[in-house]
């Protein structure tokens, strides 16, 4: 049995199917649809979260109609909520490489009728990307959490995973699991203490004309026992 033979079958039981979203830019509107930017689904007029600092909308990054996606998660909104203001600059001052920072707002909401609609106190919103479809890809998990799986190679092996690049997939994902940039850093539910999984991964300038740091990427990750406990982090080079 080759070196790469050997990996495939010690990383078989680790293995995901993340989904990698099949996009198309569309005029922006308030809808239910699953989408990178644009416009949100509001519940009500006060509903686009505002940041403390600058006191404008946050820019929406994600949002995900849970009874569209490909493996069944319920029914509900994900929203992603993030400010982009740089005067001030708002992702500094509250550290928004941390989870849980007013920098940003994750939440899961219910779907109540039609949208409500309003002019958002926002500069520029980034274009609408609406998730048309999902295709399945196999991930493994990132060499950062070898060590926290119990998954053990030796040097031959690694070097066959370093010819056949197996990894976590780079780019913006559904489930699977992180690519981490400065090692492994799953946040914690803040009740239970236990550690929260990856929802999903936003990668620089994938889906959204955002740079996280130097070309960083941003995992939402959310608890296993509570779904409204949700988080946002982002690491870069």
């Amino acid at each position: 049995m080759s070196a790469l033979e050997q990996v495939m079958e010690i990383l078989e039981p680790f293995k995901k199917t993340a989904y990698i979203p099949q996009t198309e830019a569309v005029k922006s509107e308030f809808s239910a649809k699953s989408k990178f930017g644009g416009f949100p689904y509001l519940r009500n007029a006060a509903d686009w979260p505002i940041c403390p600092n600058c006191k404008q909308h946050k820019q929406l990054f994600l949002q995900l109609n849970m009874a569209e996606l490909p493996e069944n998660q319920g029914d509900g909104l994900v929203q992603l909520f993030y400010c982009t203001t740089r005067k001030p600059d708002c992702e500094s001052h509250f550290g928004a490489y941390f989870p849980f920072t007013d920098a940003t707002t994750c939440r899961k909401i219910a779907i109540e009728g039609e949208s409500a609609t309003i002019e958002p106190t926002l500069g520029k919103i980034y274009e609408e990307r609406q998730i048309m479809g999902w295709e399945a890809k196999a991930d493994y998990p990132h060499f950062e959490e070898y060590d926290l799986l119990g998954i053990n190679f030796n040097d031959e092996q690694m070097k066959a995973i370093e010819n056949a690049k197996i990894s976590s997939c780079q780019k913006d994902k559904l489930f699977g699991y992180p690519f981490w940039v400065q090692g492994v850093e799953y946040p914690n539910d803040r009740n239970t203490g236990e550690q929260m999984t990856l929802l999903f991964q936003l990668d620089s300038g994938d889906n959204l004309p955002h740079n996280f740091g130097d070309m960083g990427i941003g995992h939402l990750t959310q608890s296993r026992s509570n779904e409204e406990e949700l988080g946002f982090g982002w690491a870069c080079y």
